[in-house]
């Protein structure tokens, strides 16, 4: 009687166990928005240089940026440019803005049969360079060529032009000499890839 009692014990909890385990394995979902990856393109800024007058710079660089997929969407992310100054106070040296970008995008409606889309945005400079805090306002204005009229996300190549608002102020820009970087117009190129979903982990529901 005992063995009996202790095979129907033993079945009835592993008839409990098994709703359990199948909880534990469903899977969680979680959106990966849809990166562009870009490269800024060598253009001539105006660089103040402290006591020095105004020499011309090609700042070059690149980076990455989430886009989201509505008309009217958030965006943000990482770049990097490098600068390079041949003058007399200075010497040659190269300094860097290391950059958060925030703020917000359109992206004109996808329309079947037409793969050219516009788009514009406002964004925010949070930067730093040697030991130099800043922030700049920027807009935006491009093209982006969809290669895949399907995607659930903008997909494709990117050609934007964009124009910093203000003065960066800095307080090394080479020779241990400060300098200002004006406003100025810039270009970049780069490619969006398309957001997906993924598994994020398993359910204790």
């Amino acid at each position: 009687m005992a063995n009996r009692n202790t095979i129907l014990l033993a079945g009835l909890l592993a008839a409990s166990a098994a709703p359990v385990a199948a909880a534990e394995s469903k899977p969680v979902y979680q959106w990966v928005s849809a990166n562009e990856y870009y490269f800024i393109l060598p253009a001539a800024q105006d660089l103040h240089i402290a006591g020095n007058g105004t020499e011309s710079v090609k700042p070059w660089g690149f980076g990455f940026r989430a886009v989201g997929h509505e008309t009217f969407s958030k965006t943000g992310g990482l770049q990097v440019q490098s600068i390079k100054v041949d003058n007399p106070i200075t010497g040659k040296d190269t300094f860097y803005l290391w950059e958060l970008l925030a703020g917000m995008q359109y992206t004109s409606p996808k329309v079947q049969g037409k793969p050219l889309r516009f788009t514009a945005s406002g964004l925010g400079e949070f930067g730093l360079s040697d030991s130099t805090l800043y922030m700049a306002p920027m807009l935006t204005a491009g093209l982006l060529y969809t290669t895949d009229e399907f995607a659930a996300t903008p997909t494709g190549f990117t050609f934007d032009i964009y124009y910093r608002l203000t003065d960066i102020d800095l307080d090394n820009v080479g020779g241990g000499k400060a300098g200002t970087l004006k406003p100025a117009l810039g270009f970049k190129v780069g490619y969006i890839f398309e957001g997906f979903w993924t598994t994020k982990g398993k359910s204790k529901d």
